[in-house]
């Protein structure tokens, strides 16, 4: 036999070497944790601004085969109560937060659109044809919306209000959409018309 004795762990060592993996396993544990959070967040954010594009595309795709009402005739008479402006522009109230308008349908000729806020929710409306006696068909665009508003630009100036009188109503240069969202702010976006 040799006069050395076998070194081996003191308790203390294994100890230490113990808690110094522990430490490690709790910050592996949290790390992945925070990626698999992170992600989560990630993936909410992008299909956020995914539904916000799908809407400003409804939106445009709505506004760019707009019509004028001069000289189109609506199915069926209009109700003395329904305002004019409910026909195409704002609505008459001026509350701001909807729009009406008469768009282009390759399938169906002209027909009756239109965008409200209700709740929270961003609605688009659309009737079968013209006829403004009809409910309208209601789809949500978008949830989490505070305020929109639209604004008109005709000849280089802003207006609240669709551009004309009550008999002629005049296509505007551009429409100009604000949707106050919670989660991002306000977006504004322009539509040329002409």
């Amino acid at each position: 036999m040799s006069g050395r004795a076998q070194r081996g762990l003191t308790l203390i060592e294994l100890m230490v070497a113990l808690a110094i993996f522990a430490v490690l396993g709790v910050l592996s544990y949290r790390a992945l944790a925070e990626v698999s959070t992170s992600r989560a967040r990630l993936e909410a954010g992008f299909e956020r601004w995914r539904s916000i594009g799908r809407a400003m595309q409804r939106i445009d795709a709505d506004l760019l085969q707009v019509v004028s009402p001069a000289g189109i005739q609506l199915n069926g008479p209009i109700p003395t109560e329904t305002p004019p402006a409910l026909i195409l522009g704002q609505q008459a109230n001026g509350g701001g937060s909807e729009l009406q308008l008469l768009r282009l349908d390759e399938a169906r000729g002209v027909r009756r659109v239109g965008y409200r806020l209700v709740e929270g929710r961003l609605e688009w409306l659309r009737w079968n044809g013209r006829d403004p006696i009809r409910e309208p068909q209601v789809d949500v665009l978008l949830n989490q919306v505070r305020e929109v508003h639209w604004r008109f630009l005709l000849n280089n100036t802003r207006l609240d209000a669709w551009p004309g009188s009550e008999r002629r109503r005049p296509l505007p240069d551009a429409v100009i959409l604000e949707i106050d969202l919670p989660d991002t702010g306000v977006l504004t976006r322009m539509i040329a018309l002409r």
